[in-house]
């Protein structure tokens, strides 16, 4: 008896499974995007030096040193140890001519990847930076610190727009959507904005600050869902 309740079991699987070959759900498929604007509160700037010198130790030295005083400048503008972080560190041999005379000599470069929490102190902290020693200015990446409560509240907007696709394409068919048949979202990536930096300007004492020489404008924040549900 209990062989033939399988046997009966499996015969019932399969032919559910037939069933479904032959008549596949109903479906209305849609995809749901959306956007959210957003004010950066942070920055990471990419600040380093680069020394040359005839000998590998000598270049690697001068570019030590400078470093020592980008961190003692970096700490003196408030920025905690967290927030800064060896990014770069390269010592090779280079040459160039000079005079139809071939020199050959060592270039170490270093830099230093800051966490700025404080956008107002971007313009001092760079100046600091540029009075320690600091040649390079490699870019500025603005953020969020409440990146993910953002992408939660596109996602939320995303479905619901793939919804009230949904809705309107069943409505101009004359069916209705039922319960959700499959959801899945499409990776973004966003939250960030990148610029290269060139130069920079040192305050002198005495003198009223200059306007601000960078602009943190809006981040853009997408989500995107690809949603199914029933028809019915």
């Amino acid at each position: 008896m209990k062989k033939l309740a399988i046997v009966a079991f499996v015969c019932l699987a399969l032919d559910a499974l037939q069933a479904q070959q032959l008549f596949p759900p109903k479906l209305v498929k849609t995809t749901g995007t959306a956007e959210v604007k957003v004010t950066p509160d942070r920055a990471v700037i990419q600040v380093g030096v680069e020394r040359q010198s005839a000998t590998a130790k000598g270049a690697k030295a001068a570019a030590d040193s400078t470093s020592r005083k980008l961190l003692a400048a970096l700490k003196a503008q408030g920025a905690d140890d967290k927030d800064i972080q060896t990014a770069y560190l390269d010592l090779q041999p280079t040459s160039y001519y000079q005079k139809q005379v071939r020199i050959n000599n060592f270039t170490a470069t270093q830099s230093l990847s800051v966490t700025i929490r404080d956008l107002s102190k971007l313009d001092s902290v760079m100046d600091a930076v540029m009075s320690a020693g600091a040649n390079r200015i490699d870019g500025i990446e603005y953020q969020s610190s409440e990146l993910r409560k953002y992408r939660d509240q596109a996602r939320a907007e995303a479905v619901k727009a793939a919804k009230e696709k949904a809705v309107a394409l069943a409505q101009a068919l004359g069916d209705q959507i039922g319960k959700t048949y499959s959801i899945e979202e499409v990776q973004q990536s966003n939250g960030y904005q990148t610029f290269g930096l060139a130069a920079n300007a040192v305050i002198s004492a005495g003198v009223p600050p200059p306007p601000p020489s960078t602009a943190p404008g809006q981040l853009t924040v997408s989500a995107s869902v690809m949603v199914s549900f029933d028809l019915i």
